[in-house]
This record gives structure tokens, C-alpha cells and sequence, in this order.
């Protein structure tokens, strides 16, 4: 998984986690990253050709592990979107816009214990067989049966199939907070799976719903070709997928050449490394996904007080950090959490202009005063003498994050506030998070279709620690509210409970918001066009990004010629 603390991206690139990237397969989870190798030339042939795209998956080793088993967290790469479907999505992009697949519409019913899930009756696996609502009720029994850990799996009460495309779905208590785990779901057909080992098969030759086959299979490439009889579309612009190893060290030198076409991978200085060298065909774009934060361990002094954590907040220059490593690929948050852009309709009115993108030293000092903190020979000192220092707790296998640290630190510096940033081994942090043994953390949460899940993995008492409540905020207020929240299935009513979370957000600091982080693409228009973007952001544009985003651009696509 990439890193979640690094502004650039989830995914098999450079790993981090995302949810829908958490549904797919970041699933939900998440993702890995790259290797050596071979590559084939892209080719736009004549009209009524076989049209090829080459595309970097992001292989994590330098051969390609043949395991297209959808159960499993080492599912190779290309074994979700091209070749198993999820039921439905959300374009977070969006503000959480609902993306039919499988599955064209759902309903709830009972105040949000029962769901009703309607497939799509053209929908059919590779061999031509139909997929039925009894693939779906043998995918849930199985997983649960042989306790997969699938990144979708969820609790329901019972789950039945009133006909061959109807699912209905039901639970002990209100359950729309689990409409993107029920949309996350794989079906498996019944007929292929029923006598396998879902933790050990390793499916060599996948029998799935997608617009793909495995056509060929190599240590360093593995090769796709669009179905013939693909339900959802005849007509498959890109008839061939090549995806080749390519090592992070190869990845530049074949993007530039055009080897690879489509890739997921966070190139540093993207806009003057690819895009400058061809402006007509080199594409990047790094939308939205999610957020970087400054965790405050509120378990210890001085980050119980709330002066301190505003004070910190304001000295810190976001705009300075959004510039780091990547110019003009990222923006501030807004201070409630949330990205403006994206989020946009989710954020109250009275905080839709809480942007802090400079420093406001004067603001800062203020708050620190009213914590017993004043300025003395420029160092801001407490009551005792001393003064104000604190550590950072980095990934030490991650170069890019601790250099932003140190960027940070130098601008508390300024606060007269003395910060040392601590690289520790990733399972060292993980403790030292769940545990409470460190002053300060900066790490990534990520969006959902709805702010619910953004919120209770920041601000429930219960994920103190874990999820992105990393700073083991307590609040009965937060509790409560994300209750309310979560037995609420209209949008009004998320809008008016979220605008209160993103009070506390603002008011009480339980985290400090910074600048985005983004799911990292590369393309060339070259030979294809119709790749999502700033202007038509229908999909999330890494290769890797999650089944229904990745088929929404795979066939978006058309030949730039002819």
C-alpha cells in the first residue's frame, strides 16, 4: 500500500490506502507497488485493427505472480475492473455521485435495515453464461463460510434472491453506512468456485464478468483481450491491455517514449518531468482522494489544549507543503477536513471560505498566549522556562514524508517552537500510534461517498489509535453525532450533521488539516482520447484505482485517428 502520509497516492505505484480504492480491491484497500522489465511498443493501427494500450499496473517484485484469485490481498494486478466487476461505486470526485455497474439501481427500505439490489439482466460471465442474483448469494455465503478477508465483507442478517436479477439484503439495524462495502462486493460465478479453496486457489484462467480475458500470460507481461461478448458494451475500442513490469527507475524513460501509455505512478515534478516535454499528449492528473493531517496526541500535555493545537495549526504554511515535490499537482484543505473542491457539497456554508494557505503567526501567538505560552528571545516559552518542543514520528522508508516533516518543522520553527522529526520503522509507528507514545504524527484519511466514514475514522472514541484517530481524540459529542449520522439515509440530513462535526473540526482541532493528496496518473493522448480529467472527472484515472473506475475509463476510450 502506498503511503498515506505522502501526498502522493494510493495504489499499487507507491501504495497508500483509499476506499474506494478501499471497495475495489482500495478495495479498499488498498495497493502495492513496481518492478523490472520488459515493455511493447503501443500500437494505433488502421481502422477495423486490433488497437493495443500498454499500461503500467504497478507490479509489486520483478516477475508477475499468476493469482487471479479475487479472495485474495495478493491478488495480482488486472485481476479486478478487467476481469472481475464490483456491484456499483461513487465518484468521490463527485461529491459521491452513485455509479451503477452490476448493479443499475438499489433501494432502502425499513429505515435502513433492508436493501434491495437490482442486477442488471444483461450482465454475463466471460464463458457466456448469465450472472444471476444466485452468483451474488453464493459469493456472500462463501466468503463468509471460509472467512475470507475480503476488503468489502460486511455483517447482514439475511440475504435473498427474489428473482434471477434481485437482491435483498437485510440487517438488525440501520445499515446505509454500508453501501459502499455492498457496492464493493465481487461476485464469483457459482459454477467455477463452488468446489475451490477460496484462501490457496490461485484461478490461473479467470472466468469473470469483465471486458477481458487473459489472453497471455509472462513472468514479465501479462496481456488482455477485450471479449467479444462483453454485456455491458459490444463495441471494445481497446481490444488489447498490455501490461508490462516497469521498475520505478524504467518508468520515466517509457512514459517519454511512449511505452507505456497509462500509468499509476507518482512522478516526482510531473508537470515539468512528462507533461513539458509533450504538452499535446502528456497528460498528469492527481485528483483528490483525500487529505494529510497533523495528528495531535491528545493523551499527553501540552496537546490537550486546545490553544495549542489552534496555535499549532496556524503556523503551519500549508501552501508552502502543497508545493513540495509535486508543484501545482495539490491544494490547501479546508480546515473542517474536508477539500472544497471535491467535498464541496458536503461543507456547511459558514465554513466554506475556513482556508488558512499562509502562516498567521499573530493568530498563532495569540493562542499560545491564552495556553500560557509567551515569545522570549525568539523561542515561545512555557510557564516552566523552557521551551516548546516536540517530535515528529516519520516512516522511515519514507524519503519524501520525512523531508516534508522537516519542511514543517522549520515552519514552527518560526513559531519559536523546537521540532525534531524521528524517523522509526513502519510497525514501530503503528505501536507507538495504537499505544499513545509520541507528541505529533502527519498521515492521510481518505473520502468516502459520504462524509460518515471520513468522520468516524477521525473522530469516533473508538478507532482511538487506529484508522486515522491516530491522536486518540475523545469526544461524547463526536460520539454522538456520528450516531445520529449513521442511522441517517437522506442527504439533508447528512449535510446538517456533518456541518456540526465540521465545527469541531474547526473549533476544538482534533487534527490539523493540510493540503490534499491525490490518486497519481500519467497518459498519453497520443493514440487514445477520452481519458477522465479535471474538466470530466467521470473516474478516478489510475489504472489501479478500483474496478468500476478503471472500466469507466478503459472503455471511455477512442482512437485519436481515424
Amino acid at each position: 500500500m502506498s503511503n498515506p502520509s505522502s501526498p502522493e497516492v494510493s495504489g499499487p505505484m507507491n501504495g497508500s490506502l483509499t476506499h474506494q480504492i478501499r471497495i475495489g480491491a482500495l478495495g479498499a484497500v488498498a495497493l502495492a507497488l513496481a518492478a523490472t522489465g520488459c515493455s511493447a511498443s503501443p500500437t494505433a493501427s488502421a481502422a477495423g485493427g486490433a488497437n493495443s494500450l500498454t499500461v503500467n499496473l504497478g507490479y509489486s517484485g520483478t516477475t508477475i505472480t499468476r493469482n487471479f484469485n479475487p479472495f485474495s490481498l495478493q491478488a495480482t494486478q488486472g485481476t479486478f475492473g478487467f476481469q472481475y466487476e464490483s456491484l456499483f461505486s461513487f465518484n468521490i470526485l463527485k461529491g459521491g455521485a452513485f455509479t451503477p455497474w452490476l448493479v443499475t439501481k438499489y433501494d432502502w427500505a425499513d429505515g435502513g435495515k433492508k436493501i434491495t439490489l437490482h442486477l442488471d439482466p444483461r450482465a454475463n460471465w466471460s464463458d457466456g453464461s448469465k450472472l444471476t442474483a444466485e452468483d451474488v448469494l453464493f459469493t456472500l455465503d462463501y466468503v463468509k463460510k471460509q472467512k475470507l478477508p475480503v476488503s468489502w465483507a460486511f455483517d447482514s442478517k439475511s440475504v435473498t434472491a427474489p428473482d434471477a436479477h434481485t437482491v435483498e439484503i437485510t440487517f438488525d439495524k440501520p445499515a446505509y453506512a454500508k453501501i459502499s462495502s455492498i457496492g464493493g462486493i465481487t461476485p464469483v460465478p457459482r459454477k467455477e468456485w463452488q468446489s475451490r479453496d477460496g484462501k490457496t486457489y490461485t484461478n490461473p484462467n479467470p472466468v469473470g464478468s469483465g471486458p477481458y480475458r487473459l489472453k497471455q500470460y509472462g513472468a514479465q507481461q501479462l496481456t488482455f483481450q477485450a471479449r467479444d461478448n462483453y454485456w455491458k458494451q459490444k463495441n471494445i475500442p481497446v481490444k488489447t491491455v498490455k501490461a508490462p513490469v516497469v521498475t520505478g527507475a524504467s518508468e520515466m524513460g517509457k512514459l517519454l517514449s511512449g511505452d507505456v501509455e497509462w500509468s499509476g505512478g507518482a512522478v516526482a515534478d510531473v508537470k515539468k518531468q512528462y507533461v513539458s516535454k509533450d504538452p499535446k499528449n502528456h497528460h498528469a492528473w492527481y485528483p483528490t482522494y483525500g487529505g494529510l493531517y497533523m495528528f495531535f496526541n491528545h493523551t499527553k500535555a501540552p496537546f490537550d489544549n486546545v490553544h495549542v493545537r489552534k496555535g499549532l495549526s496556524l503556523a503551519v504554511d500549508r501552501s508552502e507543503l502543497a508545493q513540495l515535490g509535486n508543484p501545482g499537482m495539490f491544494n490547501t484543505l479546508n480546515l473542517t477536513g474536508l477539500d472544497s473542491k471535491t467535498q464541496g457539497k458536503w461543507i456547511n456554508p459558514k465554513y466554506a471560505d475556513a482556508e488558512q494557505p499562509k502562516a498567521e503567526t499573530a493568530k498563532a501567538a495569540a493562542e499560545f498566549a491564552k495556553a500560557g505560552y509567551t515569545m522570549k528571545g525568539g523561542k515561545l516559552v512555557g510557564k516552566d522556562g523552557k521551551q516548546f518542543s516536540f517530535s515528529i514520528l516519520e516512516v522511515s522508508d519514507f524519503g519524501d514524508s520525512i523531508q516534508r516533516d522537516k519542511v514543517i518543522a522549520e515552519e514552527l520553527k518560526k513559531a519559536g517552537i523546537a521540532v525534531d522529526v524521528k524517523p522509526v520503522a513502519s510497525a514501530q509507528i503503528d505501536q507507538k500510534r495504537k499505544s499513545g507514545q509520541f507528541d505529533v504524527v502527519v498521515g492521510g484519511a481518505v473520502y468516502y461517498n459520504t462524509p460518515y466514514n471520513f468522520f468516524r475514522d477521525m473522530l469516533w472514541s473508538g478507532n482511538a489509535g487506529i484508522w486515522t484517530n491516530y491522536g486518540h481524540y475523545k469526544s461524547k459529542k463526536a460520539d454522538a453525532l456520528l450516531k445520529e449520522m449513521e442511522n441517517s439515509g437522506d442527504d439533508a440530513s447528512l449535510k446538517r450533521i456533518s456541518g456540526e462535526l465540521e465545527g469541531l473540526m474547526v473549533d476544538d482541532v482534533p487534527a490539523a488539516p493540510l493540503i490534499t493528496i491525490g490518486v497519481s496518473a500519467e497518459y498519453n493522448s497520443k493514440n487514445w482520447t477520452g481519458w477522465p480529467d479535471a474538466q470530466n472527472p467521470y473516474a478516478m484515472p489510475a489504472p489501479w484505482s478500483g474496478p468500476v473506475d478503471t472500466l469507466s475509463t478503459l472503455l471511455s476510450l477512442r482512437p485519436a485517428k481515424g
